[in-house]
């Protein structure tokens, strides 16, 4: 941790999360691209890096409905499918959203 780190800047503590270095090697994505999803989604994250932050399950479900809408379908939808593939590994299932 940074000296002086904003409090929301630490990263979350979820034991049943994934961590942002987790999701980029389920998905392959860069981590430029899956900082601009997870924008686009509204989705609070680090501040610059912040591979050991970590991502709650309904995080990882709301990244999962981004990634395959919008313009992230030819970069999101193999990262969906990759974490919904770890969502399912806990229990978790998703419907896929329409539109």
């Amino acid at each position: 941790m940074r000296r002086f780190q904003p409090q929301n800047e630490l990263p979350h503590e979820d034991p049943d999360g994934f961590t942002k270095q987790e999701l980029l090697d389920a998905s392959g994505l860069s981590s430029k691209t899956f900082d601009l999803i997870r924008k686009a989604a509204r989705i609070k994250g680090p501040g610059h890096g912040g591979l050991d932050w970590v991502f709650s399950l309904e995080d990882l479900k709301v990244l999962v409905h981004r990634a395959e809408s919008g313009s992230f379908t030819e970069r999101g939808d193999p990262a969906a499918r990759a974490w919904r593939a770890m969502l399912e590994e806990r229990g978790v299932k998703l419907d896929r959203r329409k539109g």
